[in-house]
């Protein structure tokens, strides 16, 4: 008698585990009818616009949807899977990872989805993998300053040319004069020291955010997603400096400046932009071409200490109006186009010490075989100036709630008067 109960016992359990199983699919089986009940309204996503610009007179201009509402319905539904398979995911296009992700994030904010974190985890990661693995890629490059499109703080980076190409049509529209350029996403070097990837050079240039199929399905991510910041692309004792900021700020502006368009603010936008560039010019450090005979120590941080007994020469480089400009650069990619292989050796000053050096010279010229920004000799001493004042009321006042910040200010008033130009130049 004790058998059977003991049999009957286990056989009772593995039943009322069959139940508890049944009952719990069932239970989930209504989450979700409910929660696709809540998200019936939405509809699937389309494409969006590629930036919030209007043009008077002009429709609205939107790329044709690259997946069909059948192939919309499929991949709609894996939204709602309790733990997404990676393997699923493999057989995606990137147009339909991104498509996906963009279900996943608008039916979220609806109502939430059960295991959304882990499973847009996976979508995400997912693109990121095929962007960071692609042999090549499609950039938005901006033929008035010969550098990745800067659109509202994003550049615009397609997986195949097709889509690129039609984007550039697009912009046009919005006077943009644009040009894809395939850019490989690793120069596949065989020396791991050597390898640079396309988001390294975005790292100099100060370009941390990008879209990915912008005007298609798309997706924001940030450069550091793909790739640390990089080494020294000078070799393991560059101490040269980086200036991501001020490059970044120089191209912002040039972009601005150079689109041949009127809109209302369009001098607000201008001097904001070009105040942060003086900020941004006036706090780096550069590297500055120079020959020298003499005594001079090197420091830590490759800056170059001088005595009295040094003579220094630094070489010129003249604009289109016969005014002599020395040459300055913000990293060890721009100092090399011009002097990788010359007689002058880069050594690192701060914007004051580069003041000393400009002697009867007309200013500095900084990056002259990139972004060319000239700063004529009196906007230097200005600025200079300015941020020395500020220095010394920053620390003697007390902090107070930020408006516009004393620097701020002061490069404001500094520049008043004649701005930063962008001249193209020869050199001597």
């Amino acid at each position: 008698m004790g058998l059977f109960n003991f049999l009957g016992g286990k056989k009772n359990k593995e039943d009322e585990a069959a139940l508890l199983e049944q009952q719990e699919a069932e239970r989930k089986e209504q989450v979700i009818a409910e929660l696709k009940e809540k998200h019936k309204g939405l509809g699937w996503p389309v494409p969006g616009r590629l930036n919030p610009i209007k043009i008077d007179g002009m429709e609205e201009m939107v790329f044709e949807d690259p997946i069909s509402e059948e192939r919309k319905d499929e991949i709609g539904e894996l939204i709602y899977e309790e733990d997404l398979s990676l393997e699923t995911l493999k057989f995606l296009s990137l147009q339909e990872l991104l498509f996906l992700l963009t279900v996943q994030e608008r039916f979220q904010k609806e109502a939430p989805i059960p295991g959304y974190e882990a499973n847009h985890r996976k979508v995400y990661n997912e693109i990121l993998s095929r962007v960071r693995d692609a042999k090549t890629l499609y950039v938005l490059f901006d033929l008035n300053t010969g550098y990745p499109f800067i659109d509202h703080g994003y550049i615009n980076i397609y997986s195949c040319e097709e889509y690129a190409q039609e984007a550039v049509k697009v912009f046009e529209k919005q006077f943009r004069k644009l040009q894809v350029r395939p850019c490989k996403a690793d120069n596949e070097a065989e020396s791991a020291s050597e390898r640079r990837t396309f988001f390294d050079y975005l790292y100099y240039l100060g370009i941390e955010n990008f879209i990915v199929d912008n005007g298609y399905y798309r997706a924001h991510f940030k450069r550091n997603e793909i790739v640390a910041a990089p080494g020294d692309w000078g070799g393991a004792g560059d101490k040269s400096p980086k200036n991501p900021a001020l490059v970044f700020a120089m191209l912002d502006f040039l972009g601005e400046a150079r689109w041949p368009v009127k809109y209302e603010k369009r001098e607000q936008v201008l001097t904001v932009k070009e105040m942060r560039m003086a900020q941004a010019a006036q706090a780096a450090k550069y590297i500055v071409p120079m020959q020298h005979e003499g005594p001079v120590e090197v420091l830590d941080d490759g800056r170059f200490k001088f005595t009295a007994d040094t003579k220094i020469r630094f070489p010129e480089i003249k604009s289109s109006d016969e005014k002599h400009f020395l040459p300055i650069f913000t990293d060890g990619v721009e100092f090399s186009k011009m002097f990788r292989n010359s007689e002058y050796r880069g050594a690192v000053f701060g914007f004051s010490d580069i003041l000393k050096f400009v002697g009867d010279k007309h200013g500095v010229i900084i990056n002259p075989a990139g972004q060319k920004i000239m700063i004529p000799r009196e906007r230097m001493l200005a600025l200079h100036m300015a941020s020395q004042v500020a220095a010394a009321k920053n620390g003697t006042n007390k902090p107070q709630k930020r408006k516009l910040s004393e620097t701020e200010a002061a490069v404001q008033s500094a520049m008043s008067g004649k701005g930063i130009a962008a001249k193209n130049t020869e050199e001597e």
